[in-house]
């Protein structure tokens, strides 16, 4: 499956799978729902190893030529990834709850709380968790709390000067 994302005017940029050559696709029409789009792109292209330059046109039985291809849209501007950090949420109160990070990306996070707790959606709340890169980085930020499910914790990371080189490190930490 290949994954592709949506630029800021919904479009998306898919490649053939056998010859490589790309187009660009107006994701507009299916953006009506909200979660995750799915669909299957068929490509048309001369390069198709059965001869045919449509796949619908392919008479050949179990032709795998690889001219269609499952693509799943992201919605999200920034790319995220799965880790696993060790860290703490620390309410109004100052008291730290242990956590782990699950994903991580330039604008947010989702945790797995390893404690009970009583956040709220809308909270602001610190965050704080170390990166497993060689310098092992301290990374202190605010964030909104935008979701909660049981103990998942979803936050999206506030805007603040005093936070930015902790921005810098987290980019540097995803292009890994």
């Amino acid at each position: 499956m290949q994954r592709v994302y949506l630029d800021e005017n919904n479009i998306i940029t898919v490649r053939c799978p056998q010859c490589s050559k790309s187009r660009n696709v107006d994701m507009t029409p299916f953006l009506q729902k909200d979660g995750p789009v799915k669909l299957t792109y068929r490509f048309k292209c001369s390069s198709c190893d059965c001869g045919h330059k449509d796949c619908r046109e392919c008479r050949i039985s179990g032709c795998t030529n690889g001219n269609s291809n499952i693509i799943q849209v992201e919605r999200r501007k920034f790319f995220r990834k799965k880790v696993n950090l060790q860290g703490s949420l620390i309410g109004e109160t100052g008291r730290r709850h242990p956590l782990r990070v699950l994903d991580l990306s330039r604008t947010g996070l989702r945790t797995r709380m390893l404690s009970s707790h009583k956040f709220l959606v809308g909270r602001k709340v610190q965050v704080e968790f170390t990166l497993d890169d060689v310098r092992e980085t301290a990374i202190v930020k605010q964030i909104v709390i935008r979701r909660i499910d049981g103990k998942t914790v979803d936050g999206e990371f506030t805007e603040h000067p005093d936070f930015a080189r902790y921005d810098k490190a987290i980019g540097f930490y995803l292009m890994k």
